[in-house]
């Protein structure tokens, strides 16, 4: 430009000098151009406008370029255009393409072509990255949560479903499946939890146990049997048990009662159930020998006794009574005199077909008869054995308070009783009947058991 001003400069100069030798007064100030002003004209219009050509600098590569792994990328995104004057369009270099399918750092290559065709290459460094690990969203709390190691005893029923499962504050829980409580192991169970809004199912396990011992049932711990008999432990106790399973037998493993020997005996009778609970009671009893009554057993007059009258002959001065079949209920009862005559009166009618049995008891020396047996048949008693009776289910017998001595006849037999003295009972007094019922009721039982 300096060397295009001077020339300019010399032009203006030479055209001065020359306008001053042909004209020595001031010209009019308009005049037409030179050929010089023209080709002065001519250049500085030309020069202005001449473009100018951007340098290879003008595309220049990023710093700390990162990407993440297998993220998209175009070439733009590692260099800086500092001058877009030649417009430059920008290319990834064939085989040096960038890639961002594994973590590390790379170099790419970058071609700028600028609008005269001329181009630049750009190295560039780029660092790829593994994802950023996303945050762990904490879910919403459970309603309610299954609890371990729950038990529950068999057969007992469980209505409470927090017995299985914890719930959250303002969760209300009810069974969707019922539990199992009729079979033992491992259960399971399934709870509903509702917080008015959200129902979750939990399903829980729990485990059926039976913890609980077997109940005996004795009818009574002091009783009487006949040697030789034999007992097994179900005849003497019953027994429950919440699993619906129970056994009973003798503690010293034999299947009979011991009534080898006569005298006084204990025995100790177990329950126990499928899961091995065991409960144990201990019975006292006494061998009777076969000749343990004292004198025979009354004789109904047939030909006399009604319904409602019963006459006979029995030990002289002896209290009788008559009695049920299944011996629980005193029917009659009457003292014979010292003739040994008896009539008894009953209360309650005898019916066509009805069993009664008749003992005698002496209440001064507690001495007991041998007992009948006879069949109401509509108008008469029939006689019938009693060594025919059937063994009753449960063994009873008079409960002992201050037994009554025995008073030893000129033959005594070889084994004495322990029976209670009963009260005076030659009124038929209500009290009394009451009482000897009781008594005599137990002593039939006893007497009713032995066995043909």
């Amino acid at each position: 430009m300096a060397n295009k001003t001077t020339k300019l400069a010399c032009g203006l100069l030479a055209c001065g000098l020359t306008l001053s030798l042909a004209t020595p007064v001031f010209a009019e100030e308009t005049q037409t151009p030179t050929a010089l002003d023209a080709t002065t004209t001519q250049e500085t219009t030309t020069d202005a406008a001449s473009p100018t050509t951007a340098t290879t600098g003008s595309v220049t590569p990023k710093t700390d370029v990162t990407f993440t792994k297998n993220a998209t990328v175009t070439p733009a995104d590692f260099v800086t255009i500092t001058d877009t004057t030649n417009s430059p369009t920008l290319a990834f270099k064939s085989g040096a393409e960038a890639t961002t399918t594994a973590a590390g750092t790379f170099t790419t290559t970058i071609i700028a072509t600028f609008a005269d065709t001329t181009t630049q290459e750009i190295t560039a460094d780029y660092t790829v990255t593994e994802p950023a690990s996303k945050p762990i969203v904490k879910a919403d709390a459970a309603l309610a949560t299954a609890k371990t190691g729950v038990t529950t005893e068999i057969n007992v029923a469980v209505t409470d479903p927090s017995k299985f499962v914890t719930a959250a504050s303002g969760v209300t829980l009810s069974f969707a499946k019922a539990p199992v409580v009729n079979r033992l192991g491992a259960q399971t169970v399934t709870v509903a939890a509702t917080n008015g809004t959200t129902t979750e199912n939990i399903t829980a396990t729990y485990t059926v146990v039976d913890t609980t011992k077997p109940v005996i049932t004795v009818d009574e711990e002091d009783f009487y049997v006949f040697i030789d008999e034999e007992w097994t432990a179900d005849e003497l106790v019953s027994a429950t048990d919440n699993s619906g399973f129970v056994k009973v037998y003798f503690e010293n493993g034999k299947e009979f009662l011991d009534t080898t020997t006569e005298g006084s005996h204990t025995t100790v009778i177990v329950a126990e159930d499928a899961s091995g609970n065991t409960s144990s009671v201990t019975l006292s009893y006494e061998v009777l020998g076969d000749d343990v009554f004292f004198f025979d057993a009354p004789v109904v007059d047939v030909n006399k006794t009604t319904a409602t009258d019963v006459y006979g002959k029995a030990e002289p001065n002896t209290t009788v009574f008559i009695i049920s079949e299944d011996g629980e209920d005193l029917l009659g009862m009457a003292k014979a005199d010292a003739n040994g005559n008896f009539h008894s009166k009953l209360d309650t009618p005898l019916v066509k077909g009805q069993t009664v049995y008749l003992l005698s008891i002496d209440e001064e020396t507690g001495e007991i008869s041998d007992v009948a047996k006879f069949t109401f048949q509509g108008g008469k008693l029939q006689v019938s054995p009693v060594e025919d009776t059937k063994k009753p289910a449960v063994v009873k017998t008079a409960q002992k308070a201050d037994p009554a001595p025995v008073v030893k006849t000129q033959t005594p037999p070889t084994t004495t009783t322990n029976m209670k003295e009963l009260p005076k009972t030659g009124d038929n007094s209500s009290a009394g009947i009451v009482f000897a019922g009781l008594t005599i009721s137990a002593l039939a039982a006893f007497y009713l058991r032995k066995r043909s």
